[in-house]
């Protein structure tokens, strides 16, 4: 990638982005919301949609956290409320069912 690449990609960035670490302060409650209303989670998380949008890495959890919350059968605050934080103290990116040892 060239340095303008990569430049103008900044420029192109919304400032509304919440950027990683905001976004997986809130990513447990916004795949709950965005699992039965996409456009409500995206409408009461502005910064978290925007970052989504260019995120591939969050955009991945997000789609992960709204799998496993569709597998459960659960929907706004149910089971990632518990789940979800341990998840991502134990390592974030890690793939379902592998423990740390």
């Amino acid at each position: 990638m060239s340095g303008w690449s990569a430049f103008e990609r900044f420029l192109r960035t919304d400032p509304a982005d919440a950027g990683c670490g905001g976004t997986m302060e809130v990513m447990d409650v916004y795949a709950e919301l965005a699992v039965t209303d996409r456009p409500a989670a995206e409408a009461r998380y502005p910064g978290v949609a925007a970052h989504l949008r260019v995120c591939g890495p969050c955009t991945e959890d997000l789609d992960g956290l709204m799998t496993l919350i569709r597998a459960n059968g659960h929907g706004p605050g149910g089971i990632l409320r518990t789940s979800y934080p341990a998840a991502v103290s134990a390592g974030r990116g890690k793939k379902p069912g592998r423990s740390r040892r």
